[in-house]
């Protein structure tokens, strides 16, 4: 089971496992919002009921700077091939380098970008005026912060969607 965690401002931070959850809980670090009502936690000589939801009770600092990863470069680019503009599953995407590493190109934010296997193949390890093809944006550094991109499960709490608003229900 899992349990979102709050910031202090009850802004949501990210999912965290049981284990996690109740040792914010038992050391004072949080407090329960929500909690599953048929789910207990048992010590030796104490029962707890699984927190669905905790807050955490003091000033949550996060980090201003974007982690630079393949699950945020997918959610930058919108699961999208940044050539032929079809959407694709994670497991059907890969990273293409702009400028390929082999003529100097870095792996950054502003040379990395989404694509699709054939798409990839095609280009190869050329610049994109040498295979004719274009990029639908410029690669860049997204703007939002690491905390923001929260990945839920078909099995998480319908409790959880009050707490995050830009998810929609449908």
């Amino acid at each position: 089971m899992r349990t979102l965690l709050l910031d202090n401002r009850f802004y949501p931070l990210r999912v965290v496992n049981w284990q996690k959850a109740m040792i914010l809980f038992i050391t004072g670090r949080a407090e329960v919002v929500d909690e599953y009502e048929e789910i207990k936690i048992r010590s030796i000589s104490m029962t707890f009921q699984l927190p669905k939801i905790l807050r955490l009770l003091t000033g949550h600092t996060s980090r201003r700077e974007v982690k630079f990863n393949r699950p945020n470069v997918y959610w930058r680019d919108n699961y999208t091939c940044q050539y032929c503009a079809k959407n694709f599953s994670h497991k059907e995407l890969t990273f293409d380098h702009v400028v390929p590493k082999s003529k100097g190109g870095g792996t950054t934010w502003e040379n990395v970008v989404t694509c699709c296997q054939a798409c990839n193949c095609k280009k190869g390890s050329r610049l994109l005026d040498e295979c004719h093809m274009k990029l639908l944006k410029e690669p860049s550094k997204p703007p939002w912060a690491p905390q923001l991109c929260i990945k839920l499960t078909k099995e998480d709490p319908e409790e959880w969607w009050y707490w995050i608003p830009w998810i929609s229900s449908s």
